[in-house]
C-alpha cells in the first residue's frame, strides 16, 4: 500500500503566520507603552538616579541667579524655564500669568541714629550692591517715626515678659532684636520665630516700631570674632548682610490685617552703634535669663544693656512702601498619564530677595534635573501610570502669590484629583536633611531615602536614610502651604539645610549667591544632586504603583505623639483630651484594617510582564486610591482658622520651609492663651474630622 507522499510545506505558505505572531507582538509592545509600561529592558529608578549631575546644576544655578527676580520679574526666567523642559522633552509646558498686587518699596527707607537732632548714624540699608532690593520686609506697614528704643533679644513674649518685670517700659518705643530663625545653634536652645510673629509681638506689647538683625552668636564658631573671615574672604556672615522677607501675606490684605508697626532689616554692622549707645543704660542681657545670654558683638563694644535709651538718644525710622499692579508667571508641564483623575504635583518656586543660590533656586536647580530626569524616561518610551504636573511657580516670597492664584483658579480639579503636592526650596544650603511632611507620605520618604547615597556618607555604600534621623515635622512649607491649608492635600517640603558645624547660610541677602554656594553651602553640588535624586524618586513611587503607597496607619501614630505632647505641657495638664484620644484610636483601628485592605491588591513588585498595568480589579483600586486621597480633605474645617480663615486644615498652620510648628494649632494656640472655651470647641472640631477620616476607612 502507498502512502501518499506529503510534501513539504513552503516558505510562502508558513509567512502569514509569523506575519500575524510579530503583528500581534507589535500590537501587544505599543498597547504596554500606552499603558504606561517600559520595556523589561528600561529601569526608571536607575534612570532617575543616573541623570542628575553637578554639573548641569551648577548651569542651572548660575541662570537662576542673575539678576533681580523679586516676583513680578520672572517672566524671563519663565520663558528660559519653558525652553528648558521642552528641549527636555515635556511638550505640554505652558507660561500662566496672574494679575497680583505686588508690594515694593519706594526708596524712602531710613534708619538713623540720632543725638538730639543731630545723625550720629545712617544705616545704608544695602550689603552686596544695588542690583538687588535695598533692606525691606514685605507688607511692613508704612511710617515715618521718632521715638526712644529698647533692646529685646529675640522678640518673643517670654522676652517682653522680662523686659516689663524689669520695670522696662516698652510703650511707644522702637523695638531691637536678634533674627531668631534659620540657625541649627539656636534651634538647638529652642529658638526658632519667625520674623512675622517677631513684629506681632512688638504690636501686642504697644512697641512703635521693631529693628531686626543677624546677630553672630546665630552662626556658632564660624564667625569674624573668632577669627574667620566674613564672605567672600571666608565663611563669616559679613558684617553688611541684610536679611530681607515678609512679615505679612495676601491672606492678611483680603482680611484688611497687616502689621501695624513699620518693621526695617539692618546688618548687625548697623546695630553695632545702635546697641552701643545703650552701654551702661538699664540691666545687662546677662542678668537676666539664660535665654538672654550669648550675643555676639561684644568684641566691637556692645555690653547688651537693654536700655531704654536716655533722653537725648533715638532713632529715627521710615519705611514707605506701594501696591503696585504686577504679573507673576508660573510654568506648568504635563506628563499625561494613564489615569487622569490621580495627579502627582511637583514645584518649587524661582523668585528671590538677592540671588537667591540657596531660597529659593537651590530648589530651582534641583527641579530641573528631576525635570530632566523624567524627560530621559520618555524618550526611552515610559509613560506614568498618574499623571505628573511640574510647576515652577513665582510668587513665593509674596506669600506664595503665584501657587496661591493656580490653586484657586483650579481648585476643584485639584481637590478632586491631586494625590500629592512635593515641593522643595533649599536643596542644598546645608548637611542636614529636614522633612515636612504629611503622615500619609512618610512611606514614600522611608522608601526613597533607602536608595540614594548620602552625601556625607561615613560607610560604603551608606544612604540618605542611614545617617537621617527619620525625624517629620508638620507640613506645609513654601509653596506646600496652600495646597495643605487651602486645598487639604497631602503634601511634603524637604531638603538640606545647614546643621551644627555647617558653615552660615546666607539667607535672604545680597550675598547668597552661586559663589557662596560653590565654595561653603555646597562644594561640589552634591547635595542638590541627592535632593534631585530623592524628589524624582518619591514622584515615581507615588506616580507608578496602581495602588498607592501610602499607609493610613502612620497618621494616627502621629496623632498620638503630638497629643501625647500636648497633654504633658504643664500650664494645661489637666485639660480633658479624652474625645480627642478616643478619635484617635478609632481612626487608628480603622486605618490598620484599610491598610491590609490595599495591601492586598497591590502589585507592588512586578514581575517581567508588568501585571500591574492591567490595574487588577479596576474598581477595588480606584476605590482604595480615592479614600488614600480622602483622607487628607476630612479634616478640611470650612470656616477655617482662627484669624486667619483661608487656612482650613485642622492639624496644622502655615509655616516657614525650615521651622516646626505645633498641631492642633486652634487647640494649642486657646490653651497657651488660656481661653479653654476656644480649646473645648477646637478640640471638638478636630475631633469630629478625626472620626470623618476613620468613617471614612470604615467603609472600604
Amino acid at each position: 500500500m502507498k502512502f501518499p507522499v506529503q510534501q513539504p510545506q513552503s516558505r510562502r505558505a508558513s509567512r502569514p503566520k509569523w506575519t500575524l505572531l510579530l503583528l500581534v507582538l507589535i500590537v501587544i509592545y505599543y498597547g504596554l507603552r500606552w499603558k504606561g509600561c517600559r520595556p523589561h529592558s528600561f529601569d526608571l529608578d536607575q534612570t532617575l538616579l543616573s541623570v542628575p549631575s553637578a554639573e548641569h546644576t551648577r548651569n542651572w544655578s548660575t541662570f537662576y541667579t542673575t539678576g533681580s527676580h523679586l516676583p513680578g520679574q520672572g517672566f524671563h526666567q519663565a520663558q528660559w524655564t519653558q525652553a528648558r523642559w521642552k528641549e527636555f522633552g515635556l511638550e505640554e509646558t505652558q507660561i500662566v500669568g496672574y494679575d497680583a498686587e505686588l508690594p515694593m518699596p519706594t526708596g524712602q527707607q531710613r534708619v538713623a541714629l540720632l543725638q538730639g537732632s543731630d545723625v550720629v548714624y545712617e544705616a545704608p540699608l544695602v550689603d552686596a550692591g544695588g542690583e538687588f532690593i535695598p533692606a525691606w520686609y514685605g507688607f511692613s506697614a508704612n511710617g515715618n517715626i521718632t521715638a526712644p528704643y529698647v533692646f529685646a533679644n529675640f522678640g518673643y513674649e517670654e522676652d517682653f515678659e522680662a523686659l516689663e518685670q524689669a520695670n522696662i517700659s516698652l510703650a511707644g518705643k522702637i523695638a531691637v532684636l536678634k533674627i531668631a530663625d534659620v540657625s541649627p545653634y539656636l534651634r538647638e536652645q529652642g529658638i526658632n520665630l519667625f520674623r512675622t510673629f517677631q513684629i506681632r509681638n512688638c504690636e501686642n506689647r504697644g512697641l512703635a516700631g521693631a529693628l531686626i538683625y543677624p546677630d553672630p552668636q546665630n552662626d556658632g564658631p564660624f564667625t569674624v570674632m573668632n577669627g574667620y573671615k566674613p564672605f567672600p574672604d571666608g565663611p563669616a556672615r559679613p558684617p553688611s548682610l541684610i536679611e530681607r522677607g515678609t512679615v505679612g501675606g495676601i491672606n492678611d490684605v483680603r482680611k484688611g490685617y497687616l502689621p501695624k508697626i513699620p518693621a526695617m532689616p539692618i546688618s548687625y554692622a548697623d546695630a553695632i552703634p545702635i546697641l552701643t549707645a545703650l552701654n551702661g543704660y538699664g540691666p545687662l542681657a546677662s542678668d537676666l535669663s539664660e535665654r538672654w545670654h550669648g550675643g555676639g558683638l561684644g568684641t566691637y563694644g556692645v555690653q547688651y544693656n537693654v536700655g531704654p535709651s536716655p533722653k537725648n538718644i533715638s532713632l529715627n525710622m521710615v519705611n514707605h512702601a506701594v501696591f503696585n499692579p504686577g504679573k507673576v508667571h508660573n510654568v506648568i508641564a504635563t506628563i499625561p498619564g494613564s489615569v487622569s483623575d490621580e495627579v502627582v504635583v511637583v514645584g518649587n518656586h524661582r523668585d528671590a530677595w538677592g540671588p537667591g543660590a540657596g531660597d529659593g533656586n537651590s530648589g530651582s536647580a534641583a527641579l530641573n534635573e528631576v525635570v530632566r530626569s523624567f524627560g530621559v524616561a520618555l524618550r526611552h518610551g515610559w509613560r506614568p501610570y498618574r499623571t505628573l504636573v511640574f510647576a515652577s511657580w513665582e510668587g513665593e516670597e509674596f506669600d506664595q502669590v503665584g501657587s496661591m492664584a493656580w490653586l484657586e483658579e483650579n481648585m476643584p480639579w485639584v481637590k478632586a484629583t491631586n494625590v500629592a503636592y512635593l515641593n522643595v526650596v533649599v536643596s542644598g544650603a546645608g548637611t542636614s536633611l529636614h522633612v515636612k511632611a504629611s503622615p500619609l507620605l512618610y512611606r514614600v520618604v522611608r522608601e526613597a531615602t533607602k536608595l540614594v547615597q548620602s552625601p556625607n556618607q561615613t560607610v560604603p555604600g551608606q544612604t540618605v536614610f542611614d545617617v537621617w534621623d527619620k525625624y517629620f515635622t508638620t507640613p506645609g512649607g513654601g509653596d506646600a502651604i496652600w495646597f495643605q491649608g487651602g486645598a487639604c492635600i497631602s503634601t511634603m517640603d524637604f531638603g538640606f539645610i545647614p546643621a551644627v558645624g555647617d558653615k552660615p547660610f546666607l539667607y535672604h541677602s545680597g550675598f547668597d549667591t552661586v559663589e557662596w554656594m560653590e565654595r561653603f553651602g555646597d562644594p561640589g553640588w552634591r547635595y542638590h544632586v541627592a535632593t534631585a535624586k530623592l524628589w524624582s524618586l518619591m514622584t515615581a513611587r507615588l506616580t507608578e504603583p496602581s495602588v498607592l503607597l501610602m499607609d493610613a496607619s502612620d497618621y494616627p501614630v502621629a496623632l498620638q505623639g503630638w497629643l501625647d505632647g500636648l497633654r504633658l505641657d504643664k500650664p494645661w495638664s489637666g485639660f480633658n483630651l479624652t474625645v480627642l484620644y478616643n478619635a484617635v484610636d478609632r481612626f487608628s483601628h480603622a486605618a490598620k484594617k484599610f491598610d491590609a485592605y490595599a495591601a492586598s491588591l497591590a502589585i507592588y513588585k512586578r514581575s517581567w510582564w508588568k501585571l500591574w498595568c492591567l490595574d487588577g480589579p479596576k474598581a477595588a483600586t480606584k476605590g482604595v486610591n480615592h479614600r488614600y486621597m480622602a483622607i487628607e480633605r476630612a479634616f478640611d474645617y470650612e470656616q477655617g482658622m482662627d484669624n486667619y480663615s483661608l487656612y482650613r486644615h485642622v492639624l496644622y498652620e502655615p509655616s516657614a520651609w525650615y521651622g516646626d510648628t505645633p498641631a492642633f494649632p486652634g487647640l494649642t494656640k486657646s490653651l497657651k492663651l488660656g481661653n479653654f472655651t476656644n480649646a473645648e470647641r477646637w478640640r471638638d472640631v478636630v475631633a469630629e474630622r478625626v472620626n470623618n477620616a476613620a468613617t471614612l476607612l470604615e467603609g472600604h
